[in-house]
């Protein structure tokens, strides 16, 4: 396996968002879609607003229903990415669609609640002429399948982002959802199934390491958050969690680098860095 990979990456010379850019990833997005709902017929992704709804709050909020019911309900999650032009803002959310309100600000994107929530304030000018470099990799490999979209305004730069990112958790069968803003704070939500809940991670699992050399963690997943237990007697009980662990196209690298890094291992695989959270995406397998 290895990704599908679409260089979207611009001049800039509109500044940041350029919705030409975002139109070309809703473009791909909805092609994706179509064949990853008709593989899936048990789970659906919907995306309810796009980047042409709502010009002043450029970006995404999707909804995945899942394979899965709490409550008698089928559960649930969204997704958003929101660019709030007027304030130099972007705004990234995920948690359970109970907590969305159509109508609770971000124009036609509404306000999603009760989950992870990041509003960076000054974290992009739109004014900016900055060159934007922008990746889509795709896969529709049954039970591996996943959608990502990444920028950066320029290398080398903090002002980068996973916009979208919808994959198959290996573990359950599950869509789990992930963004970042361009600060890099993360958000993932997913569902387990033995605690019958949400499920929340802000990093990625990844070896410290000072120096070289570094190394490519395989698989990759996510560190879950843990509950708070401050304050709370007695003690709960210790639970084990079930790893969220992404499609086989994904490693984490733990070397802090720019989006868009290439790395070659020494199986002669070849690697994209993807967004500033550490992810990877392989792009061409080992010989």
């Amino acid at each position: 396996m290895a990704a599908i990979l679409s260089d979207l990456s611009r001049r800039g010379d509109q500044g940041f968002p350029i919705p030409d850019l975002f139109s070309d990833v809703q473009a791909l997005l909805a092609s994706w879609l179509a064949v990853a709902n008709a593989q899936n017929p048990s789970q659906l992704l919907e995306v309810l607003t796009g980047p042409a709804a709502d010009a002043e709050h450029l970006g995404w909020t999707i909804r995945a229903t899942l394979a899965a019911t709490s409550g008698g309900q089928p559960v649930q999650l969204i997704s958003q990415w929101v660019a709030t032009l007027a304030a130099t803002t972007v705004t990234s959310a995920v948690g359970l669609a109970a907590g969305h309100n159509p109508t609770g600000g971000l124009g036609a994107h509404g306000l999603l609640s009760g989950g992870q929530f990041h509003a960076p304030a000054a974290s992009l000018n739109p004014a900016e002429p900055f060159p934007a470099l922008a990746w889509v990799v795709r896969s529709l490999v049954p039970g591996q399948e996943y959608f990502g979209f990444c920028l950066s305004l320029q290398m080398f730069s903090t002002r980068q982002a996973v916009v979208l990112l919808i994959a198959k958790d290996v573990t359950s069968g599950l869509w789990h959802l992930h963004n970042t803003t361009m600060a890099g704070l993360q958000c993932m939500v997913a569902w387990n199934l033995t605690a019958n809940k949400e499920i929340f991670a802000t990093a990625l699992w990844s070896e410290v390491s000072h120096g070289p050399p570094f190394v490519l963690r395989r698989p990759s997943a996510w560190m879950l958050a843990t509950p708070s237990i401050s304050n709370s007697l007695p003690l709960p009980p210790v639970r084990r969690w079930a790893p969220v662990v992404l499609p086989a196209d994904f490693g984490t690298y733990p070397r802090t680098f720019a989006t868009g890094g290439y790395l070659k291992p020494v199986d002669g695989s070849e690697w994209l860095v993807f967004g500033p959270s550490r992810l990877a995406v392989r792009l061409i397998d080992a010989p």
